[in-house]
């Protein structure tokens, strides 16, 4: 009498370069306990057609390249899905509330990139002190030599950070140990052993009494703009600003007057946020823009990659 055969829960993965995105522990973890298709995903794919994709599946592996938007008309067309496990931190680009009113479980990466972010944030601030991102196009002769390179020290300055959860706290660590003072504003209170070391500050003072300001913040914990025009007013017009955190944090067109008129010394965003027409005439040095590549590191990839696969074999296991 032949046993009886339980078909596999069908599991869809989207990534880079599709099924070789995965070490082969980690593509046959998934084929074991799930029928597996990999598609792969370079730009964002159209509503249409990602709902084609995925309509008989049950899990689902997303990444921020496969869709900016997960929104609550996808997934209504999606009635088999029960779990999705997204390559990523942030959960704003996905419907979480219409995803637990279904009951689909969501799983996200924690604290994967945390480091490398932390770091780039600091390599942002010392390429605005130290103008190395000028001194590279220079010795290239994209500048002329006359483009002055004078910078300055962060010993002795005053950073605020907006945001303390665990990257937030590392850049406090790193920017301590250049010799600055550190202060931030949380809106949640953080008792935690790192975060008692340095002082809270109300937002509103940490922005007038702070010479770099680091946005550190998620866009769950916060409303979604927090420096515009009004906020600028407050601050000191030496202030430098890094923005690790979502390029949304920021009015664009509030900042970019700012850094015209000098009521902002320099700005560097971990994004792509201004067309070079928008900044040909603005001073060389006063922006730096990084494109999204904070998190981009080899550690941080390889975590980010075993927790996700992780996620969604747990995912698979408990159905």
């Amino acid at each position: 009498m032949s046993s009886v055969q339980i078909e596999k829960p069908k599991l869809l993965i989207f990534s880079a370069k599709g099924r070789s995105s995965l070490s082969e522990h980690q593509a046959s973890s998934l084929e074991r306990i799930a029928n597996v298709r990999y598609e792969i995903a370079v730009t964002c794919i159209a509503d249409d057609e990602l709902i084609s994709l995925c309509s008989s599946v049950q899990y689902l592996g997303l990444t921020r390249r496969t869709t900016k938007n997960f929104h609550a008309g996808i997934i209504e067309k999606l009635p088999n899905l029960k779990g999705v496990s997204i390559y990523a931190t942030g959960t704003e680009w996905l419907d979480t509330d219409f995803l637990a009113a279904k009951k689909i479980e969501l799983q996200f990466l924690a604290n994967y990139c945390t480091l490398v972010v932390a770091e780039h944030s600091m390599a942002m601030l010392l390429n605005l002190s130290r103008r190395i991102h000028l001194s590279d196009r220079i010795a290239r002769g994209d500048l002329p030599k006359t483009v002055s390179l004078r910078g300055w020290e962060l010993a002795g300055k005053k950073v605020g950070i907006v945001g303390m959860g665990k990257i937030g706290q590392r850049i406090a660590l790193l920017a301590q140990a250049f010799g600055m003072e550190v202060g931030y504003y949380d809106p949640k209170p953080q008792l935690d052993a790192i975060s008692v070391q340095f002082h809270r500050r109300e937002f509103e003072v940490l922005l007038s009494g702070s010479d770099v300001l680091i946005l550190a913040a998620s866009m769950d914990r916060m409303t979604p703009t927090i420096i515009a025009t009004p906020e600028i007013t407050l601050m000191k017009s030496s202030v430098y600003i890094v923005n690790s955190g979502r390029a949304e944090l920021v009015d664009h067109d509030a900042m970019l007057q700012a850094l015209f008129t000098k009521r902002v010394q320099g700005y560097a965003v971990d994004d792509y946020v201004y067309a070079p027409e928008q900044t040909a005439t603005l001073e060389n040095g006063r922006l730096l823009q990084t494109g999204h590549s904070a998190w981009y590191s080899n550690e941080a990839m390889e975590r980010g990659t075993e927790q996700w696969i992780n996620h969604i074999v747990e995912m698979v296991k408990n159905d």
